[in-house]
């Protein structure tokens, strides 16, 4: 395993650690005439980048914010490509190459469109131990912010944390893979800032009877776990906001907007959200910048919106229906 960086730390930014993963549908797109009576059919496939960390990392970088990608990645085509596009909007990487680094998730559909397999394979969360090192450090002590997926490995989450509040910068972490090891509610302290969903919230309070359900419970009993800021989204019904300086919790809707996909409108949400605390912003503003780039995402067919700007995240309000904020 070989330090594959590029790109100097930058002194300001988010440093976001996380997966890069290749995602490929495989569908039928045609018959291709053999002989007479027989005939087979023509599969073609659509590649598209993938993974929190990437997500997050392409999104901040949109609305114009220095980034760091650090992470896995892996030899061949697959990993250039992925890395290729980061750099292209100016994101600079520290990765470590590993065979197996890059995530994939195959997707096959019928011609109607109706999905007859998939499969995901990501990266042994053991092999990001490797990242823990002085160059990361220093790329820890430059950040305004970092950001890291709840589904990497502990060990390399603690010493994030550790190295983080050594020059008091804050983590935000965004749960993934809790289907694979649990909620890990025991990390919650390591945490400054928290973002998820009402399933992923209900997971790490627990389904017993008369655990919260609302978004705003939900993150007034997550904030007393340690984190000092907490966002809970809600679908369709907004987000709510829980943060260790006001007296409760407040709720604010979800932003209309044309549904195109939902896919990724919670990614793009926690990327506007931090960068807009990194920014200065208060945590209210931040989270309706986040719910703004939601409905920029929502309107597009990218789980990253290529059209996602500064600009648009500031607009107005438009009057249009509401499509769901969720997080792939």
């Amino acid at each position: 395993m070989v330090a594959a960086e590029s790109g100097s730390a930058p002194r300001t930014g988010i440093l976001v650690i996380g997966s890069l993963v290749m995602d490929r549908k495989f569908f039928a797109s045609g018959r291709l005439d053999r002989t007479v009576g027989r005939s087979e059919t023509v599969w073609s496939v659509e590649r598209h980048h993938g993974g929190v960390g990437r997500n997050i990392a392409t999104n901040a970088a949109r609305l114009g914010h220095p980034v760091t990608f650090a992470g896995l990645s892996g030899p061949g085509a697959d990993a250039a490509e992925l890395e290729g596009a980061l750099t292209r909007l100016g994101v600079a990487l520290h990765v470590r190459r590993a065979a197996d680094g890059i995530g994939r998730f195959d997707v096959t559909l019928d011609a109607h469109g109706s999905q007859i397999s998939s499969r995901i394979t990501l990266p042994d969360p053991a092999l990001g131990k490797a990242l823990c090192g002085p160059a990361l450090a220093e790329r820890i002590e430059a950040a305004g912010a970092v950001v890291m997926e709840g589904g990497l490995d502990e060990e390399l989450m603690v010493w994030v944390s550790e190295q983080a509040r050594r020059h008091a910068v804050p983590v935000c972490c965004l749960p993934t893979r809790q289907a694979d090891f649990g909620p890990r509610a025991h990390l919650l302290p390591h945490y400054d800032v928290l973002i998820l969903n009402t399933e992923e919230a209900g997971a790490l309070l627990g389904r017993l009877p008369g655990a919260p359900a609302r978004p705003g419970e939900q993150a007034g009993r997550l904030l007393r776990r340690g984190p000092r800021v907490v966002v809970v989204t809600d679908g369709a019904r907004g987000a709510a906001l829980a943060t260790a300086t006001a007296p409760g919790p407040v709720h604010l809707p979800a932003e209309p907007g044309v549904c195109a996909d939902d896919t990724g409108a919670g990614d793009a949400l926690a990327s506007a959200f931090v960068v807009a605390m990194a920014a200065g912003r208060a945590p209210g503003d931040a989270l309706a910048q986040g719910l703004r780039a939601a409905r920029v995402t929502i309107a597009c067919p990218q789980s990253t919106c290529h059209s996602l700007s500064p600009a648009l995240v500031g607009a107005p309000r438009s009057r249009t229906r509401t499509c769901g904020v969720n997080r792939t």
